[in-house]
């Protein structure tokens, strides 16, 4: 056996050293900004479909792949596109600029990039135009183009077509050009592609663009995008709002979900567009932001002081409202601060307490996990699920759980759900309400749907998750056990009307009979003179 080279050894083992304290030390400069990373494969194994593209790759990780080299000759034809539009600026600008931003945003992927520096700068760049185009953000400014060059005189034309390349540089080829571009990015918002994409192929290829734009391994750097866009628009005299109109793709996209943001309010800072579909998610206030909780007793518990050692009493809050921020004043015992479990959604109707679907109100619009409790009420917004809401939802719990900076709200929402609706009869449940609209076969696959989710998710139930304070509060309300009884009651014997009635006509000849009964004693007791 030959024996090991120990200089050789250092001298090897000190240069891989190098090379990833190195990396370290980029990312670290750069720890504000996005890292994008890769999905576990034990995780991917469970629903390969959810996090890997279908139709088009964006970014390095996918880049290449046999089944999506179909739409690379799209990318070529919206980086000429892009190439018509500027006025000012030729394909050497372009790639200069974007290949001084192209080491930065190599260091935003957590796996090493297989690709040559050539190669990874023209992936950037007809990614980067292919989403501009294909969201139709550059749609505005083709029409700016369209008018400016329009309206000008014939001496203004030729000058501004100097700035055109070659190809395009005499006047009748310039106002072609810019009206060939129009017609070929004209974006149908309600489609949220493009009508040429429906009407080549169907709406099943939309809905796969849509899947493939917003999966977590499918993204380049947000400043890739912004540095295009101003290459793009230079001359230009009034240019579209390069985040506002990413927005509104990403509102069009999620349209069937209730949203807290809205016009003004939306996102300017986000590090790629999963990331802003995250910001739609988030809820509009936290519980304990929002309400200022005090209780009251509840039922004739004022009147059994004797039994509070023996019931943990049920209280209501003045306005309506439930604080959830202290174990102590909701009735947990000491030490139930910490989250287990949620219970489902036909132990807590057992409990009295009801489940009806949040209603959408455009005076105070709230967003998907805006869950909230009032007067024993649970109203949780409208979900919406088919095939594809499981791809977004796995997608955005990556993003969560690779990038904790940014919060686990969304996947707190998923734990509550899946374990709120662990059984199809608690779906039947919330679906009878028109909290959950789902297209799937059956409430079964909605459960498992949710069952799945949850899976391999690592989640804190003792940290300061959104929901821990509604959790205090039902978990507070199902112990009581004069809530469990009076629901029983009203469950089994009230919710007949006419069994409702005979118990009151008994209640009332009760009462007759014990104030009579009442009556006869004290006369004996002390009998009139």
């Amino acid at each position: 056996m030959k024996p090991v080279d120990i200089n050789e050894l250092v001298r090897s083992m000190t240069q891989e050293l190098d090379y990833y304290w190195s990396l370290g030390a980029e990312r670290h400069c750069g720890k504000d900004q996005c890292v994008i990373y890769k999905v576990q494969q034990h995780i991917r194994d469970t629903d390969r479909f959810a996090y890997e593209p279908c139709i088009v790759s964006v970014g390095p990780y996918h880049h290449g792949s046999a089944s999506l080299l179909g739409m690379e000759h799209v990318k070529w034809g919206y980086l000429d596109v892009i190439m018509r539009l500027s006025c000012q600026k030729n394909l050497l600008d372009y790639l200069t600029t974007v290949g001084a931003l192209a080491k930065q945003a190599r260091n935003c992927y957590s796996e090493d990039i297989n690709m040559d520096s050539e190669s990874f700068l023209q992936m950037l760049l007809l990614d980067g135009c292919y989403l501009l185009c294909s969201l139709g953000v550059v749609t505005g400014l083709v029409q700016n183009r369209l008018e400016q060059y329009q309206s000008a005189n014939p001496q203004e034309r030729t000058t501004a077509s100097g700035g055109y390349p070659e190809h395009v540089r005499n006047g009748d080829a310039v106002t072609e050009d810019i009206e060939a571009c129009h017609e070929n990015i004209q974006t149908d918002r309600e489609e949220n592609i493009g009508e040429q994409y429906s009407e080549q192929t169907g709406y099943w290829f939309i809905r796969f663009i849509n899947h493939d734009i917003l999966l977590l391994e499918n993204q380049i750097p947000f400043f890739i995008l912004e540095t295009i866009f101003e290459l793009v628009t230079v001359g230009c005299a009034s240019p579209p709002c390069l985040t506002d109109e990413l927005a509104k793709y990403v509102e069009s996209a999620l349209r069937w979900y209730p949203k807290a943001i809205v016009g003004s309010d939306r996102p300017k800072h986000f590090q790629h567009l999963l990331h802003l579909c995250h910001i739609y998610f988030l809820p509009s206030q936290r519980p304990e932001e929002d309400h200022n909780y005090k209780f009251e007793p509840r039922y004739f518990h004022r009147y059994l002081s004797f039994g509070r050692k023996y019931f943990r009493l049920s209280y209501y809050l003045d306005n309506n409202d439930h604080d959830t921020s202290s174990h102590h004043e909701v009735g947990l015992p000491q030490g139930g601060d910490q989250l287990n479990r949620w219970r489902r959604a036909a132990q807590y109707l057992e409990a009295g307490i009801k489940f009806k679907r949040r209603e959408y109100d455009t005076l105070d619009p709230h967003s998907l996990l805006d869950i909230r409790f009032r007067n024993g009420v649970v109203e949780i917004p409208c979900v919406v699920m088919d095939e594809y809401t499981g791809g977004l939802f796995r997608n955005l719990i990556a993003f969560e759980q690779t990038c904790p900076q940014f919060g686990d709200d969304l996947t707190a929402y998923i734990v509550f759900l899946s374990q709120l609706i662990s059984m199809p009869e608690d779906v039947t449940l919330l679906a009878k309400r028109k909290i959950i609209l789902h297209q799937l076969d059956s409430d079964d696959k909605v459960s498992d749907l949710f069952t799945m989710l949850s899976k391999d998710v690592v989640f804190d139930f003792s940290g300061n998750c959104y929901l821990k304070s509604l959790y205090q509060i039902l978990e507070a309300h199902y112990q009581n056990r004069i809530n469990r009884w009076m629901a029983w009651l009203w469950l089994n014997h009230f919710s007949n009307p006419w069994l409702a009635l005979a118990a009151c006509a008994a209640v009332i000849v009760l009462v007759c009979t014990i104030v009579q009964t009442v009556y006869g004693i004290l006369a004996y007791v002390d009998p009139p003179e």
